[in-house]
């Protein structure tokens, strides 16, 4: 069975379900009912060979005609190519996609010179002979120290075996591929060098806990060749950290989580690679950012104890390591560098992040960095001092757990506003009918509810949406976003109020660990210069929506920026210059972690947030009952 648009052939027993074989296979496919053949989001389609399936209660006849079927309801009999139509891989830029880093990038924390750890030094070597009969690894040696002052400490036992043919194929002409670390070279790579040189190449990856994204960099132009990006597979083993760390309880199944990361980060190396038109064995050096559960997953490590009080990892700095240990496709001898972790939630995509921002350039202001993933890390402080903390935020915001949730693909609704009778004006990514709504439409809707009197400050539905735009589909009951007819597969488009909790716990958490963490430092948010958001749920979030739902604090707005992926922006800055790893490194050692699991005020914190916009109204000053909030401030 070939399974598009991941374009992966998986070998299936006959009578094995559809899903069961996706599964199976550590492919992304989320599922609301349990394979019940109920809830259809398991939608799939059929492009080549025939099935036969029991009837499907969710799917309407105009997808039955159109060669729609449920994975969940249908067995493999034939050969088979079918279409995943939920399935977008998530939308990057090349480059700093950033418009706040493009617009200061000579003020940010990091350096963002070309000076990286490995580099490509064209030689031309004196041939052997009677008279200077040197080994070859000698007059290497001696070459590379009287034209570049680089002195070889270490050389990789892969080159030693090519080092004789390399030297004497083009008349001496070599390329030596060196590695830096500290004040030490050593040898990774040595080959024949035509006529016009041979480029080396990097690779910068955030490794998130639903998304990962990387892109390969020509490390002598730092240009980005390719980019990639795809939901990362073990999505399939849990939504969240918690989840995946509970499932990692066998060593059989930690072996396969960390397969299917790895599989998902080598699946997106050869799509980047074939964008950039170049091998992906001449990618040298790697740099990753990720959580620190993401990174003890990808290395095999038993994370069950980041969980466990005291909630102490196995390493928060991770040694350089060969990718012959990693096993990724990319060059044998590549060495690969991981961002350092803080704490057990705050890893090394934070401590990356930061070198985005200009937080470690000023001593005079105040500032708060919020990274609002599935796992949501916050920052406060300058130049002279840090404190962090993390809370589990959840994947509603990325489209988990919420039934019309979608991340930010195509078919997503990213804005919407809705008239008093509740009739929706919204648009859609790409301009098709919607399939549901992307954390940006989400805080809209929920705003755009809560204003207009649909729902009450619990999130709980008033009487006006029971006389207006309650609405019932197969399985549920909820305020009605888009009749059947305008929907996406003839289906009515509905948010619950168990989605508009979920939405509330998320804003609860994010707005709490934020109060929380500046209470330890003795501050209130009318301190805070500027407020920093990363991550890609903040690309089209609507600053004042986020304040009307009490997910981010009542600031003058121009204190508001959006950073972009600062995960990947922090990888790739540490991949292009030394510097950034050691001050990188200084960041996660000068950084005081509080741990909210052993924090008793906590729980006081979040039960207060789980109101809209807060049980505190004096916090939002702005917020006005029954209307939207005043004008910036």
């Amino acid at each position: 069975m070939r399974v598009l648009p991941l374009d992966a052939v998986l070998d299936v027993p006959a009578g094995t379900t559809i899903m069961a074989a996706i599964q199976k296979a550590g492919l992304p496919m989320r599922t609301g009912c349990g394979g019940k053949g109920t809830c259809g989001d398991c939608l799939i389609q059929m492009r080549e060979g025939r099935v036969d399936g029991p009837s499907f209660a969710a799917l309407p006849d105009e997808l039955r005609k159109k060669h729609y079927a449920l994975a969940c309801r249908t067995p493999v009999h034939d050969d088979l190519t079918i279409f995943l139509p939920k399935y977008k891989p998530p939308e990057i830029k090349a480059g700093f996609s950033s418009t706040f880093f493009e617009e200061h990038k000579n003020a940010v924390s990091g350096s963002c010179e070309i000076d990286p750890v490995v580099r490509k030094v064209s030689l031309r070597l004196p041939p052997p002979s009677l008279d200077n009969n040197s080994s070859d690894l000698k007059r290497l040696r001696r070459e590379l120290l009287k034209e570049e002052g680089i002195r070889i400490s270490s050389c990789e036992y892969s080159t030693l075996k090519k080092l004789a043919r390399a030297v004497r194929k083009n008349k001496g002409r070599i390329a030596a591929v060196l590695f830096k670390s500290e004040e030490s070279w050593a040898l990774l790579d040595v080959r024949a060098e035509e006529e016009g040189g041979e480029k080396i190449f990097g690779l910068a990856c955030d490794i998130g806990t639903t998304t990962v994204v990387l892109q390969i960099v020509d490390l002598e132009r730092g240009e980005i060749v390719g980019t990639a990006a795809g939901l990362n597979r073990q999505i399939m083993r849990g939504e969240d950290i918690i989840s995946r760390i509970d499932y990692a309880q066998k060593p059989a199944r930690l072996r396969e989580l960390r397969n299917l990361i790895a599989e998902t980060i080598n699946h997106l190396i050869e799509k980047a690679a074939q964008a950039g038109r170049i091998s992906p064995s001449d990618i040298y050096s790697a740099s990753f950012a990720g959580n620190t559960t993401m990174i003890h997953l990808f290395l095999n490590l038993d994370p069950r104890y980041l969980r466990e009080e005291p909630y102490v990892p196995t390493l928060n700095d991770v040694p350089i390591l060969s990718n012959r240990i990693l096993r990724l496709k990319m060059n044998p001898e590549a060495r690969a560098y991981f961002a350092p972790a803080v704490g057990s939630y705050v890893g090394g995509d934070i401590t990356a992040g930061l070198l985005c921002t200009p937080i470690l350039r000023d001593s005079s202001k105040i500032f708060l960095f919020i990274d609002a993933g599935t796992n949501g890390e916050l920052v406060v402080g300058n130049k002279e001092w840090l404190m962090t903390c993390a809370c589990s935020a959840g994947p509603a915001f990325e489209g988990g757990g919420i039934k019309c949730g979608l991340p930010a693909t195509s078919g997503a609704i990213e804005k919407i506003r809705l008239n008093d009778k509740g009739e929706p004006d919204y648009s859609v990514i790409g301009g098709t009918k919607p399939k549901g709504l992307c954390g940006s439409g989400m805080v809209d809707l929920l705003a755009e509810l809560f204003v207009h009197g649909f729902i009450d400050r619990l999130g709980k539905f008033t009487e006006k949406t029971r006389q207006t735009r309650l609405s019932q589909n197969e399985t549920d009951e909820g305020f009605l976003i888009e009749k059947p007819a305008r929907g996406y597969g003839g289906r009515a488009l509905l948010i619950t109020e168990k989605d508009i909790a979920n939405l509330i716990r998320t804003k609860a958490a994010v707005f709490s660990a934020c109060s929380l963490l500046l209470k330890n430092v003795g501050l209130t948010f009318d301190k805070i210069d500027a407020l920093y958001i990363a991550g890609g749920f903040g690309r089209h979030l609507d600053v004042e929506n986020a304040i009307r739902i009490g997910l981010l604090p009542d600031l003058g707005r121009d204190r508001f920026h959006y950073l972009g992926n600062t995960s990947l922006l922090g990888a790739t800055l540490i991949l292009l210059n030394g510097k950034n790893r050691a001050w990188v490194e200084d960041i996660a050692e000068d950084m005081t972690y509080l741990e909210l699991n052993t924090e008793s005020n906590y729980m006081n914190e979040y039960t207060g947030a789980l109101f809209l916009p807060h049980t505190h109204l004096e916090y939002f000053p702005s917020f006005k009952p029954g209307g939207r909030p005043g004008v910036s401030r």
